[in-house]
């Protein structure tokens, strides 16, 4: 299978990377990147210098995937313009461009996060106009889906993503609901490789996949 990855120099996406780079059934990896990535005989880097802007050789390199997790983006932005172009115009770009080129079926695995409000009327405590703005990604991401047979989309929603050597036990904020990194990647590679019946993953969805 070949998979393409986004973000993966962040902390979600290092570990989603790691997972394709050693999964035996994942034998082509291209991450989208304004940067090289370390050299590995499955991973090749296709540089995007503009996520609003695809070239004729990144499409090239991407027509024969089967599928996308997207883990570009940060749970702050700046302000409410970079807010829009990085979680709303460029996830939409790409959706574009890999319905029109890669492999049919598609699977689009997009991490969003607990608390995107998909409702854009919901009065809203804090950071309202990003979490209306990640929601607004995710009723179209789910929209697109629909228009366009073939085109599968999955969206996670994990609240507080730990690292997977910490301890649950010895933290105090983690009484709150939280996901590890290594379980988080886990299910979006599932869902990237087999495919999966829900549409929305919430951070409980996740915990009990993997909670003994």
């Amino acid at each position: 299978m070949k998979v393409i990855l986004t973000g993966s120099t962040g902390f979600v996406g290092r570990e989603v990377l790691s997972q394709c780079l050693q999964h035996p059934a994942i034998t082509s990896i291209v991450a989208l990147s304004r940067r090289n990535l370390p050299a590995h005989e499955k991973l090749q880097v296709a540089i995007v210098e503009d996520f609003l802007t695809y070239s004729e050789s990144v499409r090239e390199e991407i027509k024969d995937a089967d599928a996308c997790i997207w883990t570009l983006g940060k749970a702050r932005m700046p302000d409410n313009d970079t807010a829009q172009r990085v979680s709303l115009d460029y996830t939409l770009t790409a959706a574009r461009v890999f319905q029109e080129t890669c492999q049919t079926p598609f699977r689009f695995i997009y991490c969003s996060g607990a608390a995107a409000e998909r409702d854009q009327t919901k009065p809203l405590w804090f950071m309202q106009d990003y979490r209306r703005i990640r929601g607004q990604v995710e009723n179209e991401i789910l929209e697109f889906a629909r228009d366009y047979t073939g085109f599968e989309a999955h969206i996670m929603r994990p609240a507080m993503v730990l690292a997977r050597d910490m301890s649950l036990r010895s933290l105090a904020f983690s009484l709150g609901p939280s996901v590890k990194v290594d379980d988080l990647a886990r299910t979006m590679l599932d869902l990237a490789l087999i495919g999966g019946q829900k549409n929305i993953w919430e951070n409980a969805d996740m915990k009990q996949r993997y909670d003994s």
